[in-house]
């Protein structure tokens, strides 16, 4: 486990290395708490309507935290094959397996902590406007539970296709086609499905076991390696 750590503490430093990869993820975010706050304003007085908008815009920040993990998980292993660092790579003393789950963890927090900021930051604007106090409690803990679930799942997904390919540019733009798929599934299910809390358990235990099923074929795929 220390060498999956050392191995993520190392990517978290390349991601560092330059801040302003980061002003396009955290401008997104921050543009849509103020069209949240807009939109809140203009049904002013109807907390109900306003806590529905709220709802929209929680699942979107999930998206918008995951879809940190299309640049990063692109380079993860593509990265290496292009800087000609991938016989490197391994030939470090980790297990297959466990070299997956350190690419993977080196990418995990930076997508959570994108969708978690904005989700606070939104839930406190609706707060605000007396729209949380509508809500039940299902109704605004299972978006929060959904981007780290969501986030595992992606970044997962981003890193096992970067093993997949020879390029950064072609795993970015797989990852990012697969993203457009994900966004009206979770803001449709989001939304139908947010007074049920089974069914919302439902959609964590799926991607839990889709990422579950990123692990397992990326280590066959190493293994051959």
């Amino acid at each position: 486990m220390n060498k999956v750590l050392h191995l993520a503490r190392h990517e978290w430093m390349q991601v560092l290395r330059d801040p302003r990869f980061f002003i396009p993820f955290a401008a997104v975010p921050l543009v849509l708490v103020v069209l949240h706050a807009v939109a809140l304003f203009l049904v002013a007085g109807n907390p109900w309507q306003g806590w529905a908008y709220t709802r929209t815009f929680l699942a979107v920040l999930s998206l918008v935290g995951a879809s940190l993990a299309v640049p990063l998980g692109a380079d993860a292993f593509a990265g290496e094959k292009e800087r000609h660092s991938w016989e490197t790579l391994l030939c470090l003393p980790l297990p297959r397996g466990q070299l997956f789950a350190g690419k993977v963890l080196g990418v995990l927090p930076f997508p959570l902590i994108v969708g978690w900021l904005g989700q606070g930051l939104a839930l406190f604007v609706s707060s605000l406007s007396g729209g949380v106090q509508t809500a039940s409690t299902s109704e605004w803990v299972f978006p929060l539970l959904l981007t780290p679930f969501l986030s595992l799942f992606f970044c997962s997904l981003s890193v096992l296709i970067s093993l997949r390919c020879e390029t950064v540019r072609g795993a970015a733009q797989l990852t990012g086609l697969s993203l457009l798929v994900l966004i009206p599934v979770v803001t449709v299910a989001s939304q139908t499905m947010a007074p049920h809390p089974l069914y919302l358990l439902g959609i964590l235990a799926a991607l839990l076991l889709a990422t579950a099923l990123c692990f397992l074929a990326a280590a066959r795929r190493l293994r051959k390696m």
